[in-house]
């Protein structure tokens, strides 16, 4: 009679040695370096086991002690911190307006930041920025330290056929050889995410960053939604503390809803009533003549009537949007931001009042983001440092390594 082999004892140990490994490794993850009795109570191991662990990722250059801790009774314990120069990742930021690139290192560090206009001639053009600001940031020396690079853009990314869909702003975007060609230039494994699901990315890190190290593991995450209001509307949808992208990555898509369906009016999408032309349109149709839409909103902050109209419109049109996303997802808390709802000085308190009289709901809490335009590149910089510590991790001790 045979007897199936489930696990070995030895497999069994190891298995169990490397998930103790890992527990400790991402809790040094998490921010400030700590010593072997924070890490006991941050992770609920014991002590000799911290100890093994630590002593283990020490070994495969995962882990550095930093110091000892001040003013202890005794001896003073070890800090111990991520070795930083273990690994790290590119973020890419690609705007109809601006590209900008920034290299983070294992520690969560930004080693290296570059930007510029973005060069918005053709397809390939953009392409080849893009690759210039990589190779400034990541020389060849330096590549094979970036395991991953995560390009944020807009529109949505259709995994099968590999392609960024729905980017109207970004002429040719939608073609293959555009990641074809990222994805031979750029170092490490290509990852790509829309834009705004980034920036909720990066504002669910800022709500979650712990100032203790630690955090309630079965505690569920924030939920909000980002509301991104700029050269064009986007939504990035967080609940329990997770970036819903949708069964085909288009959940948050609401630039696409209808502004206006009377079957007699021509197909209106709410984002050509709300992105940074509209307004900058709406205010010369009343005699107003501003080179932008933040000329716009200075102007109303200034005094001027027209101006302040034109701002009322402009709340009252993100007002039919933002009720459609409380009457689907009734999320607790929406978060307005981009480069247009950075005026929430000025769009806030019209934006709830219309939601008011349209909603028969309790309307949720709204408040501006606190970051800024570039949220995108810090979403990005957020998920390429936990790819990259995870590849880290994975080449040092892999889960066949001998005991």
């Amino acid at each position: 009679m045979s007897v199936s082999r489930l696990s070995s004892p030895v497999s069994s140990t190891r298995s169990v040695r490397l998930a103790n490994e890992r527990v400790v490794y991402d809790v040094l993850g998490l921010g400030r370096p700590l010593s072997a009795p924070d890490l006991v109570e941050a992770t609920g191991l014991s002590k000799p086991t911290v100890g093994l662990a630590l002593a283990r990722l020490e070994e495969v250059g995962l882990v550095r002690q930093s110091g000892r801790r001040s003013g202890a009774t005794g001896r003073s314990p070890r800090i111990f911190a991520l070795e930083a120069s273990a690994g790290g990742a590119l973020a890419v930021d690609v705007g109809r307006h601006r590209v900008r690139a920034a290299r983070v290192d294992l520690a969560g560090a930004v080693v290296g930041r570059a930007e510029s206009d973005a060069d918005g001639r053709s397809a390939r053009a953009l392409v080849d920025q893009v690759l210039r600001l990589a190779a400034r940031l990541c020389p060849e020396a330096d590549r094979g330290r970036v395991s991953h690079t995560v390009l944020g853009s807009p529109g949505v990314y259709d995994a099968a056929a590999d392609v960024i869909r729905l980017a109207p702003n970004l002429p040719g975007w939608d073609r293959p050889a555009v990641l074809r060609r990222l994805r031979a230039g750029l170092p490490g494994t290509l990852l790509v995410d829309n834009d705004i699901n980034l920036a909720a990315l990066a504002e669910l890190d800022a709500l979650e960053s712990p100032a203790d190290p630690s955090p309630e593991r079965d505690a569920p995450g924030p939920s909000f939604v980002l509301v991104s209001v700029g050269t064009g509307l986007g939504m990035g949808i967080v609940e329990d503390g997770r970036v819903l992208r949708g069964a085909r990555g288009a959940a948050g898509e609401i630039s696409y809803l209808p502004a206006d369906p009377s079957p007699t009016a021509g197909p209106t999408r709410i984002e050509e009533l709300t992105g940074s032309a509209a307004i900058v349109r709406a205010a010369q149709d009343l005699g107003l003549d501003l080179p932008s839409a933040q000329a716009v909103f200075d102007a109303a902050r200034h005094g001027s009537p027209v101006a302040a109209q034109v701002v009322e419109r402009e709340a009252e049109r993100l007002a039919l949007a933002v009720a459609a996303v409380v009457a689907v997802l009734d999320p607790p808390l929406v978060l307005l931001g981009g480069g247009i709802g950075r005026n929430g000085d000025l769009l806030l308190e019209p934006l709830r009042a219309h939601l008011a009289a349209r909603l028969p709901l309790p309307v949720p809490e709204i408040r501006l983001s606190r970051l800024d335009v570039d949220a995108p590149l810090q979403g990005a910089l957020v998920q390429g440092v936990l790819h990259a510590r995870r590849h880290a991790f994975d080449a040092a001790r892999p889960a066949d390594a001998a005991p």
